[in-house]
This record gives structure tokens, sequence and C-alpha cells, in this order.
């Protein structure tokens, strides 16, 4: 697939992964449409994409209030009705490590809020445009911790464990269709997402812990997206990520 002048929209723009994804679309002279809870994290990214010489749109949305999402939809409606929108990627996510009893009710609805009612609600919202592309993708970055659960982090686990069933569930309702759901299972990320800081893991990362680098991930996602050989469930993990994770040592 030629990837240039082709339009997407990245949820959670302005973050680790969302960032490096939005600068691997530029570069692939992808047009954008970047999503994220503030405008002035936008307009820093903005700058930074503005060397590609693609088309840039910015929408603050605040992704766990249904109002600010059917306010985006109508946006992007309004906007986008001709030409519709080829890729929807959901990028945004929260984790919460804490145990039973320090889970606040709010951290768990934010979790399920944002991990999964948001892509659903999201993508139902811009579906229209999506039906007018030749082949859209709608990509959500899932988990392992939505394959294996771990001790203490249930929030997080149950919410991808969602998002897994969720992206699975449409990819059968869309199979012959245009629109192709792809939820990517994800090994940790060397980014300041989660319970450990960037510094921190860095200096696991040196020694010897597998981390996935989110510029070569931005970019590996994109390579398969061009060749078309991203599946329904794409796992994207370092090596023995499983293995260390049933583990389980905490």
């Amino acid at each position: 697939m030629n990837l240039k002048n082709k339009t997407a929209v990245v949820i959670g723009a302005s973050g680790g992964i969302g960032r490096e994804v939005s600068l691997a679309l530029a570069e692939a002279k992808v047009n954008l449409i970047l999503v994220a809870r503030r405008m002035d994290s936008l307009n820093v990214l903005e700058k930074d994409l503005s060397k590609f010489g693609v088309k840039i749109d910015k929408f603050a949305c605040d992704v766990t209030s249904p109002d600010s999402i059917e306010k985006l939809g109508r946006s992007l409606s309004l906007k986008y009705k001709s030409k519709g929108v080829d890729f929807l990627f959901h990028l945004a996510g929260i984790g919460v490590y804490k145990k039973l009893p320090d889970i606040s009710y709010e951290e768990w609805k934010a979790s399920f809020d944002i991990n999964v009612t948001s892509v659903f609600y999201i993508t139902q919202q811009i579906l229209p445009l999506l039906e007018k592309s030749d082949k859209a993708y709608v990509i959500a970055s899932g988990s392992g911790m939505g394959k294996v659960a771990l001790s203490g982090r249930s929030p997080y686990c149950a919410s991808k464990f969602a998002l897994r069933g969720l992206m699975q569930s449409l990819a059968k309702e869309y199979k012959k269709t245009n629109i192709n759901f792809v939820h990517l299972t994800l090994g940790s990320v060397l980014t300041s997402f989660g319970p450990l800081s960037l510094a921190e893991k860095k200096r696991k990362n040196a020694q010897g812990k597998g981390y996935l680098d989110p510029t070569w991930l931005a970019h590996h996602i994109l390579v398969r997206l061009e060749n078309e050989t991203l599946d329904p469930e794409t796992p994207i993990y370092p090596r023995h990520y499983f293995n260390e994770s049933k583990k389980d040592i905490r």
C-alpha cells in the first residue's frame, strides 16, 4: 500500500508511542489529524513535524468525556466528509498499578474510559469517514497484559483484556469490508509510561531487560502497514517477554 497522501487520525498523538508514530507517518508523507488532551502539547509536536511538509490538523479532546468525543466526531465529519480518513490509531492509554485495596473508583473508571471506551466511541464516531477509504485500518495499542494477567495491576490488565476482546470482535464483524481492525499486542516499551520512570527503564535495559524502542516500533508498524502484513492480532514484544511475565515476580 502506498501511504503517501493518505490521512491518519492519531489519538494520543503527543504521548511516547503516539509521538513516534506521528513522526513516522509524517516521514511517509501521510497527512495527519493529531488528537490529544492538551493543545499546547500538539503545538509542540506540530513544530517537530513541520519539516516533512504534510498537512496537519489538531484537535484537543478529553477521551474520558463523551461530549468531547462527540465534538471531535462532528468536527471531523464536517471537515473530512468528502475525502474521509484512511487510518485511525488509538494510542492513548493509562496504567494504574496498585493492589486491590488501594485502587480508587476514579482510577478504575479512568482505566476503562481511556483504554477501552474511548476506542469504541471514537471509532463509532469516525466510522462513516473510514468507510470512504479504499482500505482503512483501525489500529489500537494493546498489551501483553491483555493476554497474561499480573498481580498488582488489575485495572490495567482488565482494561487491556477488554480492549483485546473489542478489537478481535470488530475484526470479525468487519472482515468482509474495507475496514481492517488491528490489535497490537505490545511488550514493554522504552517510554515513561508505567510504574517505572524512563531513566529506570533505561537502567534495566542496560542490565539486559528487553524493551521495545519506540522509534523502531513506530517504523515497524508503518512497514507492516505499507506491506499489508498487519493481522487482527499483531504481537510485537521483546524476546522472552511472556516467559518473564509469567513468572510474575513481585
